[in-house]
């Protein structure tokens, strides 16, 4: 690993540093790739990689994921998974969002959380990971809080993914949503149980969810099980997907309760 992606993956790389170190790295990817195709090595299409997609998803369906893009907010436990998922369908660029690095607590629910990634930035491992998947999603880093991007095109994009862990910072990202008439995808765990919901642009579901209040005390660190994660995080991909393929969803505006103990799904208008 060169100087650059040390300080990347530390987090002290500015934003727009990070996402031309993505694209070029993108590039470097391609041309590795055309090395191959020239030298008669086999590499697989598109279409070979997204072929078992087929059946669930249409060929114009297939494509306009690869025309789509999304953020994902934070790419810790939630947004690990989530991230692994939108790349796998074949989703055509994230941005993906986390000033944090990989902590030891981390390892029991983190997809991206190894001990050869420790101190790592989340959002650059995540890209990192993506980039060994397959070349056809372009996946930028963005190493920062997602307040502190200044230029909000970085978040034009056709979806938000909240994958945070607080409660301010997911009414701050609602409020950013609505702002720039952007649907968001919420997912939240805790122990056994979680919650998904869709928040469709004016529409107010994070604060349903989460009503301003004034906060005392310190809040208890919640236990997050693993298995809870990828459940709540696969939902939230299904989501994403279906809100980019204008299918319907009965969360539209509304949250589904998981609770993985009792098996117990419930929708709530």
């Amino acid at each position: 690993m060169g100087s650059f992606e040390r300080l990347l993956f530390a987090g002290r790389v500015p934003a727009h540093r990070a996402i031309d170190r993505s694209v070029d790295q993108q590039y470097l990817a391609k041309k590795k790739i055309s090395r191959l195709l020239f030298w008669g090595l086999p590499m697989p299409s598109s279409a070979e990689y997204f072929c078992r997609n087929q059946g669930a998803l249409t060929a114009d369906q297939q494509q306009t994921l690869q025309q789509k893009r999304v953020a994902v907010i934070g790419c810790g436990g939630l947004g690990g998974y989530v991230i692994e998922e939108l790349v796998r369908i074949g989703v055509g660029r994230l941005h993906v969002v986390d000033p944090d690095a990989f902590v030891a607590s981390n390892c029991n629910r983190q997809l991206n959380a190894l001990t050869s990634t420790m101190d790592q930035n989340k959002a650059a491992a995540a890209a990192h990971r993506s980039a060994a998947i397959h070349p056809f999603t372009v996946v930028h880093p963005f190493p920062v809080d997602f307040r502190e991007i200044a230029d909000r095109d970085a978040l034009r994009v056709d979806a938000l993914v909240d994958c945070l862990d607080s409660a301010e910072a997911r009414r701050d990202l609602a409020a950013l949503g609505s702002q720039m008439g952007l649907p968001l995808v919420h997912g939240a765990v805790n122990g056994w149980c979680g919650q998904v919901g869709v928040q469709l642009p004016g529409g107010d579901l994070i604060d349903r969810l989460y009503p301003a209040r004034t906060v005392t005390g310190t809040a208890d660190v919640p236990s997050v099980l693993s298995f809870t994660v990828a459940v709540v995080a696969s939902l939230q991909a299904a989501e994403t997907v279906k809100l980019l393929l204008g299918l319907a969803s009965p969360l539209r505006n509304n949250w589904m309760h998981i609770d993985l103990k009792n098996s117990d799904f419930l929708v709530h208008g």
